[in-house]
Order: structure tokens, then sequence, then C-alpha cells
């Protein structure tokens, strides 16, 4: 991974099917260069530290692979964490050090601290995932486990979300929980946040329409539920998103974003290149 200042809004989805697919090639410190499954690139870039964010797939005829799709990858994240939403397939991930095993399916969240050495075992025919990659140059928190929810999930903990937006104050919209608030390296979070009737912040019909500028971090999105436009407040570019587009945001670009009612759900990934305040 490289760290490329970039402040432009990268969209995509969990459709995107390019005309190539390129071959997830790392060094596994333990066993060498790897060669397992294939990726396309949805975010570039970062304003801070390395993100890349995309998509993952294996399967029949695809690199790495056995003949029926199956796939197995021994796996350390050594670059950096990453974080995935399993769209597609099932997998079982075992943590080496301890045996504790995850089983994944479509709607699963998984988040994999940097240098945790684990392995997967990913059921014929195929799997696909939406990732986020994310590394900074401060180091951070040293994980031994992996952190594992669901798009589903609806904890007893939701919050409101509270931010001060420079140019704007204070803003309460819509509420969210974190699986995740600390990374290995610098700032990560990771969780879910949704807008809806009775929330904070939002109209009587659900919908709900705020300033933003991600003033915590740079902001990767997959949209879960629902229906959200989007207007880039320096360019006047204007985006409609629903159920399944990947939105990736960048710190400092002022966008004004509008829930439409009566329900939004999405999966977020903040990361900043410095240490939590």
């Amino acid at each position: 991974m490289t760290t490329s200042l970039v402040r432009k809004l990268e969209v995509g989805s969990r459709g995107t099917n390019p005309d190539e697919w390129i071959p997830f090639e790392w060094v596994e410190p333990k066993l060498g260069p790897q060669i397992k499954g294939e990726v396309a690139f949805i975010r570039t870039g970062s304003t801070s530290g390395a993100q890349q964010a995309g998509l993952w797939r294996t399967g029949k005829g695809i690199a790495g692979c056995e003949a029926d799709g199956s796939c197995h990858v021994d796996y350390s994240a050594p670059d950096a964490d990453e974080t995935v939403v399993i769209l597609e397939g099932e997998v079982t991930v075992t943590v080496n050090s301890t045996g504790k095993q995850y089983h994944l399916e479509p709607g699963s969240i998984m988040s994999h601290p940097k240098g945790l050495e684990i392995t997967w075992e990913i059921k014929a025919p195929f799997l696909k995932k939406f990732w986020v990659l994310w590394d900074s140059p401060q180091e951070a928190t040293k994980g031994d486990d992996l952190y594992v929810g669901n798009i589903s999930d609806n904890p007893a903990d939701w919050e409101p979300y509270e931010w001060v937006e420079p140019g704007h104050g204070p803003q309460v919209c819509g509420e969210l929980f974190a699986l995740r608030s600390t990374g290995s390296t610098g700032t990560l979070m990771c969780g879910l946040w949704r807008t809806g009737v009775g929330i904070a912040g939002c109209e009587p019909d659900g919908s709900s329409t705020v300033p933003y500028t991600a003033p915590i971090g740079d902001e990767t999105m997959l949209l879960l539920e629902g229906q959200a436009h989007l207007v880039n407040q320096e360019t006047g570019e204007e985006y409609d998103f629903k159920a399944g587009d990947i939105i990736a945001l960048p710190s400092g670009l002022p966008v004004t974003w509008t829930s439409k009612g009566p329900f939004v759900k999405k999966f977020w990934v903040i990361t900043n290149e410095n240490l939590p305040a």
C-alpha cells in the first residue's frame, strides 16, 4: 500500500464488475509471495495514512483457487488492518494463535488487526467481499483477535451521532454504534449508522439533511438500506445512492448529505493518520 493524498469523491457498487479484475498478490512473512483471488479497486487513496477499498472474489478459474472454486488462504494482514463485509459465499476463519473460529456468511462484518495470523477456508463455489485496507505510520493498539459483527446487528446501545461541523457548529443526526474503535495504527473506527422515523436529527418522515466534511477522518461507506442524495459543495456534482453503493468520502470535502425517508442504514469505516484525540 502507498499513501496517496487525494481529496476527491470516489464511488462504486457491490456489483462493480470491471473488464479486468487484478490477481491479489502480497508477501506473507512466513510463507513468501502469495496469489489468492482477485481484486477491483474503488477507493484509490486517502488524505492521510494509506487507505484503499474495493472488492475481492474467489471462485472457479480464479488465481489460487481449487477447481471447484474453494480456496485456502493463510493471511496475516502484514501491511494493514483490513475490514470486510462478506457479500456472497461462506468462509470459516481461524485465529491461528488461539484456534478460535468464526463462520462468516453474507452480511458478516470482520475487522482484522494488522499482523494477526489467520486462516481462511472458503467454501465452493465462490466468495465475494467488500474490503477496506488501512495503515498509518503511528503505532496504536495491537490486536490479538478479530472484531466480528453483522450488518443486521441491532444492539441496545445505539447512540446519537454527534459531531462538530466546521463552519456550522455542533450537529446531531442519526445514531450509530462502533464495532471497532481502535486500530493497530492511527485512528480506525467502523460500525453501523442509521437514520429514520423517531431517530435524533430526523424529520417526522425519517428524512434528514446535514452539512458534512468528515471532520474525524476519511470515511468509506457501504449503503445497506434506503436511499441517499449527496451534493459536492466544491464542484456542484450531485449523486443519488441506493443500497449496495460504496462511497469514499475524503476528510475535509464539504458535502450535503440527505437521507431519504423513511430509513437509511450504512456500514462505515473512518480513518485518520493521527491517533485518537
